[in-house]
């Protein structure tokens, strides 16, 4: 959490001229539990383990490829 007088900072390599696009996020913690398993994070392992049933069976949805490219919201 960052208070008065904190701060954030953030350059870009010196030289390069290509834009940079940063999302900076925060909140107060939750002291919620945490499970993980690979790119899967949930609450309790009953959770992960139906995460990873839905994805093995293709209940997750996919991504079109027009939507992987790059976009600009600015």
């Amino acid at each position: 959490m960052f208070g008065p007088g904190d701060r954030v900072v953030v350059a870009a390599a010196r030289g390069k001229a290509e834009p940079l696009d940063v999302l900076l996020l925060g909140g107060l913690p939750i002291r919620a539990p945490i499970a993980h398993y690979g790119p899967f994070v949930m609450n309790t392992r009953e959770e992960i383990r139906q995460a990873i049933d839905d994805y093995q069976s293709g209940r997750l949805g996919t991504i079109p490829a027009d939507q992987l490219a790059p976009r600009n919201f600015a």
